[in-house]
């Protein structure tokens, strides 16, 4: 593989629903929560308004078409769509996905990666009354005929054309992969099925915010490659007398303050990059242009502040330096468009495309 290819993180959101009209009322989509996010702190940069694809819905061709020309422009490769499978029939977000398929279009390279995490009130909303541990939509497992049946569910994708593959293998993330109960036998039967149906396999990728303490395990389940997107890393990778300062400064902001836990974006993305990692070719490293929780958490959130264009492009130029000797040059991008948790690159009012143009201007530089 000469060059990079970047994936974007892609959240299928963005139209109503049947679950959301019930949980939200009626017509609820992710922007109301980023049109009424309000500032928190001095400095604070809230609502985040777009700007060139406006507040979308995703039940538009146009749109979609949109969103890839846009990504094509700007380096980015593919998309990686979250699936919501929470049980056998019960599939949550997955219209666009199904328009995708339907009509063919955009013709754009894409990947699914299955986030398989259970749906509580306060995760998506926290604005809204309902401020509980309220499960909306439970996370469950089935037996060895539900993963043949999901395999089949998912083939259609597979056998599509614009599935980003590798070695004739199709490309599937996991976000939680230590939540699978069973997780053998999905590596296990899967490859047995897609042997049948013309494919060397299926090349399962596990996602962790963990690596310094999952990497390994991660490996010893059975995963080929790991997504290392190190975002809790920048508490977690230090000695214990830093843990106890930052710590203090977090009692202060968040508990006496009132205020969002809050770090710098030019600190964080310090630890975005791990030397040990960086030289080995089952790990893909991740980028992130920004991030607030706050839409969804309020102060409960999370913030990077001072994220810059600038600051993302030597970002993603460090990125690119440790990826450009290896065989596999995957980038994970975190993410497209979610809005709610403040980390998106798609154009908004304060900066344009800047983000976008960053990322073009990085990977032309690099030759990458």
């Amino acid at each position: 593989m000469d060059k990079a290819k970047v994936i974007a993180f892609y959240l299928p959101q963005y139209h109503p629903f049947p679950e959301n009209n019930e949980w939200w009322g009626a017509g609820y989509t992710e922007w109301v929560s980023v049109a009424r996010a309000r500032k928190l702190f001095p400095g604070h940069e809230q609502p985040h308004i777009p700007a060139d694809l406006g507040f979308y819905d995703l039940r538009l061709p146009e749109t979609r078409q949109a969103q890839a020309d846009l990504a094509k422009e700007y380096g980015v490769d593919g998309f990686c769509y979250y699936y919501y499978r929470h049980e056998k029939g019960k599939n949550l977000m997955d219209l666009p996905l199904k328009e995708i398929m339907r009509l063919h279009q955009p013709d754009f390279p894409f990947m699914l990666c299955w986030a398989n995490h259970t749906w509580y009130a306060k995760s998506w909303n926290r604005a809204d009354k309902n401020k509980t541990h309220k499960v909306l939509s439970e996370q469950k497992y089935g037996d060895e005929q539900d993963i043949r049946d999901f395999f089949y569910e998912l083939l259609p994708y597979f056998q599509d054309p614009r599935y980003i593959k590798e070695d004739n293998k199709p490309l599937f993330a996991i976000f939680h992969p230590f939540e699978i109960p069973n997780m053998d036998k999905y590596f296990t039967i899967w490859d047995e099925l897609a042997k049948q149906n013309g494919f060397n396999g299926v090349h399962f990728i596990a996602y962790t915010q963990e690596s310094k303490y999952e990497n390994e395990k991660i490996f010893a389940k059975g995963f080929e490659q790991i997504i290392s997107c190190r975002f809790l890393s920048v508490w977690h990778n230090h000695n214990q007398l830093w843990r106890y300062i930052y710590a203090g400064i977090r009692f202060v902001t968040h508990i006496i303050l009132k205020y969002p836990n809050i770090i710098s974006y030019k600190r964080a993305i310090k630890e975005m990059i791990d030397k040990e990692e960086s030289s080995d070719e089952r790990i893909i490293p991740t980028i992130l242009p920004n991030w607030d929780h706050t839409p969804r958490s309020g102060r409960f959130g999370l913030v990077w502040t001072k994220s810059t264009p600038a600051l993302f492009k030597q970002h993603v130029e460090q990125t690119l330096d440790i990826i450009k000797d290896k065989e596999n040059k995957y980038i994970f991008l975190k993410s497209w468009n979610e809005w709610g948790e403040g980390n998106y690159i798609e154009p908004d009012r304060k900066w344009g495309r800047a983000y976008l143009e960053a990322l073009r201007d990085a990977r032309k530089e690099k030759g990458l």
